[in-house]
């Protein structure tokens, strides 16, 4: 289900009736590092595994259980999507591709595998590819908030899941625009926050107090999960034409009653179940001054709150693409 509209609009769905409980690329410059032994080291913190380059510049951890988590995830966007895995109407030859904060690859390899005759890029702080890959894709560890040295241009570039990985998107996207070739395209694909209900289901509980402050501890390190909404925006003033937007939504349980609302909701539940410490502890501790103890302690009436379908909050996902002009 999707919409083209500017802002997130009110999800009209039934409710459920029984409600229940990598290698080297070809620049070696300053910003752009290989793959080496010692980024292979994760910083460890509160149990959990955090890229080493450039530590800190991305909240969420990089370890397995984030890994398997992230699969997930690329899956779930293929079942919105209808198995694609993007939707900008891209008729030309993709010669050069590359995919901003691979995470684990999936989508770049995927991409790889369906357009052999185009060459991949993926990159990411976390070198936590696999290292049997197709051979038209490669990745490297690189920081894409730095300024770009690629000493080529690509037919499309891709971002997803990018919501806290930048400092400042309008200089992303032009960076982006400078790296295009003429009649290139740029698509997101993102999620906006604080998460959403239309029916004030979701008020007053422990699920509501840990998006505000989510979002308050966002706004301390300055990010900012809202600045999803402003993509569209952002991509016409820095270039782009044919710019549109496609709004897709995911429950966070499955309170549904249709088939397939209901699976994608559960598929999330069982997404944020798993990501939620991931979500959470290093950002809260860094940013809010709480203590771990403390931040697993909420987080169990949390997770109680994510698995009652009576509370009818979903994400938000956008999905916005533009072409550079020829």
């Amino acid at each position: 289900m999707s919409s083209s509209s500017q802002q997130p609009t009110r999800l009209d769905v039934e409710i459920e009736a029984d409600e229940v409980d990598s290698t080297l690329g070809d620049d070696l410059s300053t910003y752009t590092e290989s793959i080496k032994s010692t980024l292979f080291q994760s910083v460890v913190e509160n149990g959990r595994g955090y890229h080493k380059f450039r530590d800190g510049q991305y909240i969420l951890p990089e370890d397995e259980f984030e890994q398997e988590r992230l699969d997930m995830q690329h899956a779930m966007f293929l079942r919105s999507f209808g198995g694609k895995l993007f939707l900008a109407p891209i008729e030309r030859t993709m010669q050069d591709v590359l995919d901003l904060g691979t995470g684990t690859g999936s989508w770049a390899i995927d991409f790889a595998d369906q357009h052999p005759q185009s060459n991949v890029l993926g990159v990411d702080l976390s070198p936590i590819q696999p290292m049997s890959v197709p051979p038209n894709c490669k990745f490297e560890v690189d920081d894409f908030d730095n300024p770009w040295t690629y000493n080529k241009k690509f037919d499309f570039i891709h971002g997803r899941m990018l919501l806290t990985a930048s400092a400042d998107f309008p200089k992303l996207f032009g960076q982006v625009f400078d790296s295009l070739k003429p009649g290139g395209w740029f698509e997101m694909q993102d999620l906006y926050m604080p998460i959403l209900c239309d029916d004030g289901t979701m008020k007053g509980t422990a699920w509501q107090e840990w998006n505000d402050k989510y979002m308050e501890a966002c706004s301390i390190i300055k990010r900012d999960p809202s600045w999803t909404a402003k993509y569209q925006e952002w991509m016409v003033a820095a270039g782009f034409t044919h710019v549109k937007q496609d709004l897709f939504k995911w429950p966070v349980n499955p309170w549904p009653k249709d088939k397939s609302l209901k699976e994608m909701g559960l598929w999330n539940m069982i997404n944020m179940l798993d990501g939620l410490d991931g979500f959470t502890v290093r950002l809260w501790t860094t940013a809010l001054g709480m203590t771990p103890e403390e931040i697993q302690l909420f987080l169990v009436q949390v997770r109680k709150d994510l698995k009652n379908t009576k509370i009818h909050s979903y994400w938000p996902i956008y999905v916005v693409y533009g072409q550079k002009p020829e």
